[in-house]
């Protein structure tokens, strides 16, 4: 007699504990995938940036090369010899 009443009172309890557990499984799977997706995209900003750094740089190179011209040129024109760095 107990056997049998058992699985009667334990049914509604596992039901509402399975349901819980499905949407905490969904939850956790959700919050890892925004994690995921969080990582790809600063990954691609990262690369993103680094591309425009590098071009920065190749700027800056050659801002640097035609300012040392210059300066070489008005050296030459004012002592006659170039100032050494």
């Amino acid at each position: 007699m107990v056997n049998e009443t058992i699985p009667i009172l334990i049914e509604p309890m596992s039901s509402t504990i399975s349901s819980l557990v499905s949407v905490v499984s969904a939850g956790i799977g959700g919050i890892f995938g925004l994690y995921v997706v969080l990582v790809i995209l600063k990954w691609r900003e990262l690369r993103m940036l680094k591309k425009t750094m590098s071009e920065i740089k190749g700027e800056l190179k050659i801002l640097n090369e035609a300012v040392s011209k210059i300066e070489n040129s008005v050296e030459k024109k004012t002592t006659g010899t170039p100032k050494k760095r």
